[in-house]
């Protein structure tokens, strides 16, 4: 299989581009791919996406406004 028509996977849950949507991001010049079910961790836990991201720590949690 050439790099064409690889198949993408979250980051997170390693699901591929067939089993659910997925999300590109632009982070670190790196295009990672996140799940529709895992985009909410990287909004409000980034911090359970180290070492999954590559500068995961550096990313803060969205403010909750209640």
């Amino acid at each position: 299989m050439d790099e064409k028509t690889k198949l993408q996977h979250c980051l997170n849950c390693n699901r591929s581009e067939n089993e659910i949507p997925l999300v590109t991001l632009s982070y670190s010049g790196k295009p990672p791919f996140i799940c529709s079910h895992c985009l909410p961790m990287l909004t409000h836990h980034p911090e359970m996406l180290i070492g999954k991201i590559e500068g995961a720590e550096n990313i803060p949690p969205a403010e909750h406004h209640d």
